[in-house]
């Protein structure tokens, strides 16, 4: 069993804002969201104020992942799990999780190289949420619902993500390395 309740939002990088954004509003339908970057685009699709934060780079790629708990202690058993695994956790300030609008938030590298989040305490906003198309977020309790992770040591992976974190297998997409 896992304190990890749900994917609470994930911060991607892109050397084109301008195309995400008509992918984000045009294509896939999301509200435009709010947060303390004027440089990065918000999207909304719920009760927060931004599930995904897309920021200017030199490349295209997630650079964050952000897994929700219900609580302090929930937390503290996460990090406790990944720390047993010989992970290093650092709890970040104040003012950063102010920035991502939790309460208390700590980060690591996964086995595969990702900057994980483990966070609780999400601030909400209770603004309607009006999207482009009139769509509505259905995945509740899930928040963001899933995330693909690229990564050459399957098992590796695996095992981190269902050992160390709790996961339940529920089936993997998986595509040989080229030759």
């Amino acid at each position: 069993m896992t304190d990890i309740k749900g994917l609470g939002y994930v911060k991607i990088q892109t050397n084109d804002l301008e195309r995400w954004r008509t992918f984000a509003f045009d294509v896939l339908g999301f509200a435009e969201g709010s947060g303390p970057d004027e440089k990065a685009l918000y999207l909304r699709m719920d009760e927060r104020a931004a599930r995904i934060v897309i920021v200017p780079g030199e490349t295209d790629e997630v650079v964050t992942i952000g897994w929700e708990v219900r609580d302090h202690a929930g937390l503290v058993r996460v990090q406790e799990a990944v720390e047993g695994a010989g992970i290093a956790v650092k709890p970040l300030s104040v003012e950063e999780a102010d920035a991502r609008r939790v309460e208390e938030v700590v980060t690591f590298q996964d086995p595969t190289g990702a900057t994980i989040e483990i966070f609780h305490g999400a601030v909400l906003d209770h603004s309607p949420v009006v999207t482009p198309f009139g769509a509505k977020f259905v995945t509740g309790a899930q928040g963001l619902g899933h995330v693909v992770l690229p990564v050459m040591d399957f098992s590796g992976a695996f095992d981190f993500y269902t050992e160390v974190l709790g996961f339940l297998p529920r089936g993997a997409f998986r595509i040989p390395a080229p030759p």
